[in-house]
């Protein structure tokens, strides 16, 4: 037994293209194992992590945690696995030069397959765990919003997101520097420093941008509106999808989507339709001169008695003589819908009531020509 351990132990450390045999064993057998075993692996810390996400949240909540975590975790113990495989032949890697630089003055620079590696491991772990952190940051942004959701928490619902993409562009802002310092050896308060005119010139392209962010935690603070509501900004108007960093989402009663800036919002007149209780439908109709006083009084007191007849109509109503123009006078109708009603029902009442409105105004007209805008 003594012997055969003996022969192992000198077989494994017989020198072999500047590593032992021992080490090159050691490398197939990480790399091998880490194949095998990295669902294992990754299930087993998702497991650490079920265990903290279970005291602060709720069993579905875990489920959503797994689900979010359990890739990247995996793509990074993959990683570091591979990463201690390969410092197994660390000799190797450094004995390899792949750029031979003579900078003068004696200065040589050499760049070994060793470095290499490294700074690209460096990269991708860097990266990695970026990304584990960032998932974190959806998680707990998904427990908080499923939290404001049921306690009916509008405020909070339109602000988490907001906070979400926030921590999130830090994490990866944090990032980006890291891997800046460590992987590419750039001086980054020397980089900062010396920003200089071109961070004015970054900044000023930036303005709008800065703008807009600061107009989205307006119209979170002061809410004149919330997701869900239907609003009216000049030509616009539809039902707020998302309130994000540069601008919100319309979705209009046709589906479709308008992109609004959020400096555009608060700078300019608003109308939240949502607050009323009531929506005001305006009808003009033109009629030719030459109705007699009599017929017009019965003609307006039927138009009357039509819209107040119909369903889902509410007062005020009001139909009466407005102007005279050239050619024509004008009826002015006014009549409200209770809101929201729904844009179907909505279309549907107005059709019925200007096609009772055509046959009333066409029977006391006679051929005279009356038109309705």
């Amino acid at each position: 037994m003594t012997l055969l351990l003996d022969i192992d132990n000198r077989f494994f450390n017989q020198p072999f293209w500047g590593e032992t045999v021992g080490d090159y064993c050691w490398f197939v057998g990480i790399i091998l194992g880490t194949l095998l075993l990295k669902k294992p692996i990754a299930l087993a810390l998702s497991n650490i992590g079920h265990n903290i996400a279970s005291r602060i949240s709720k069993e579905q909540h875990v489920a959503v945690f797994r689900e979010l975590l359990r890739k990247p975790i995996e793509w990074l113990a993959v990683l570091i696995l591979f990463y201690i495989a390969i410092t197994r032949l660390s000799d190797v890697l450094d004995n390899v030069i792949i750029m031979h630089r003579n900078k003068g003055l004696g200065n040589i620079l050499d760049i070994r397959l060793g470095d290499v590696t490294d700074h690209i491991f460096l990269l991708f772990i860097i990266i990695a765990a970026t990304l584990v952190l960032s998932r974190t940051v959806d998680f707990v942004y998904f427990v908080q919003n499923e939290r404001a959701r049921q306690n009916d928490n509008q405020s909070r619902q339109q602000l988490l997101p907001l906070v979400k993409e926030m921590i999130k562009l830090l994490v990866w802002a944090i990032s980006f520097f890291w891997m800046l310092g460590s992987v590419f050896h750039v001086n980054i308060p020397a980089l900062i420093t010396g920003l200089g005119i071109g961070g004015i010139a970054i900044a000023l392209a930036a303005k709008e941008s800065v703008e807009n962010f600061f107009a989205a935690f307006t119209l979170l603070s002061d809410r004149p509106f919330q997701v869900g509501d239907t609003i009216r900004i000049g030509n616009f108007q539809g039902a707020v999808e998302r309130i994000g960093f540069r601008s919100s989402r319309l979705r209009s009663a046709d589906g479709s989507a308008f992109i609004i800036p959020n400096q555009k919002l608060v700078s300019e007149n608003l109308e939240n339709l949502t607050d009323r209780m009531t929506s005001g439908v305006h009808m003009v109709i033109n009629i030719k001169y030459g109705l007699p006083y009599d017929q017009l009084q019965q003609m307006v007191a039927a138009l009357k008695e039509m819209i107040t007849a119909t369903t889902h109509v509410q007062d005020p109503i009001n139909v009466s003589l407005d102007g005279f123009l050239e050619n024509v006078f004008q009826l002015n109708i006014l009549y409200h819908l209770p809101y929201p009603i729904g844009d179907a029902t909505t279309r549907q009442v107005k059709q019925d009531i200007n096609m009772k409105a055509y046959d009333i105004v066409s029977r006391y007209t006679g051929d005279k020509t009356a038109t309705v805008s």
